[in-house]
């Protein structure tokens, strides 16, 4: 990319900086339909256990605290699936 591409970039998310947010805290009143995740599963099909992903300390602790902040703010729910 270059200077000028940049720097027109630049330009462009500080002149509508104030669409954006930069939190969950910032949305309050955001329909859940709007982003939201669904699995779609064929119920003919017999469901399967995945292998359990291991990550490094520093990720997990990343991702324990940004999915408290989801949760705390009612952006994300948990759900219980059977085994």
């Amino acid at each position: 990319m270059g200077a000028a591409t940049r720097r027109s970039l630049v330009d462009l998310l500080r002149e509508y900086q104030d669409v954006f947010t930069f939190g969950p805290k910032e949305m309050p009143g955001i329909n859940p339909t709007t982003m939201e995740h669904r699995l779609n599963v064929d119920p003919s099909h017999k469901p399967l256990i995945q292998k359990k992903w291991h990550i490094g300390p520093k990720r997990a602790a990343a991702a324990t605290v940004e999915v408290q902040k989801l949760l705390e703010v009612g952006f994300i729910r948990e759900c219980q699936y059977p085994e």
